[in-house]
């Protein structure tokens, strides 16, 4: 087995090149809570929900996905988007009624 030795502040620098890959890895895994922040328009939604514009207009005239209008374009937050995917796009509700 072989010994090498470094500077502390050598190592230092190295651990925390290391550490910042490992972030940035983190960061890629999931980026949707990256974007958290980010709008995306409706032929965004329609891709990401796979569902038809008739099917998002009614989720939005139900208030069940947020939108903001600008300029006569409906913009999402992605959290807001992502959180829609996780109740399930209010299937569980159709199938009762």
């Amino acid at each position: 087995m072989e010994i090498i030795t470094i500077e502390k502040t050598a190592f230092k620098t190295l651990v925390e090149k290391i550490d910042r890959v490992h972030e940035e890895l983190l960061r890629l895994q999931n980026p949707v809570k990256q974007m958290s922040n980010q709008w995306v328009d409706t032929s965004d939604v329609l891709r990401i929900l796979n569902i038809s514009r008739r099917t998002l207009s009614k989720y939005l005239s139900q208030g069940k996905l947020p939108y903001t209008r600008l300029e006569n374009k409906n913009f999402f937050r992605l959290s807001d988007v992502e959180a829609f995917l996780a109740s399930g796009y209010g299937f569980h509700q159709t199938l009762n009624s």
